[in-house]
């Protein structure tokens, strides 16, 4: 997963907005305004594409613990078999 770009890259970056027509339909092309509302709509969609990257973590780790807690399971009952194997019968010492 690559990491989010750091605010310098994503200055860099080609300005984007959620709703361009909306954005320069009330307000002047180059005004300060308009800029300030593209960087914001630029954060949001950063924000989204973080929000999503994260999504995939927490599901990796998800499945990481659930196939942690699969594996302990298999490693306790594979130790039961090894002590029950391990353990004396009736008749005497185990065989080898």
């Amino acid at each position: 997963m690559p990491p989010a770009p750091s605010t310098a890259l994503a200055e860099q970056e080609p300005e984007r907005s959620l709703e361009p027509a909306a954005a320069e339909s009330k307000v002047p092309p180059g005004s300060a305004v308009g800029h300030a509302i593209e960087q914001v709509n630029q954060v949001i969609e950063e924000l989204k594409r973080v929000l999503d990257q994260m999504e995939e973590v927490l599901e990796t780790l998800e499945l990481a613990e659930r196939q942690k807690i699969d594996d302990e399971r298999e490693i306790e009952s594979l130790q039961r078999a090894l002590r029950r194997l391990h353990r004396p019968g009736p008749a005497g010492p185990p065989r080898h």
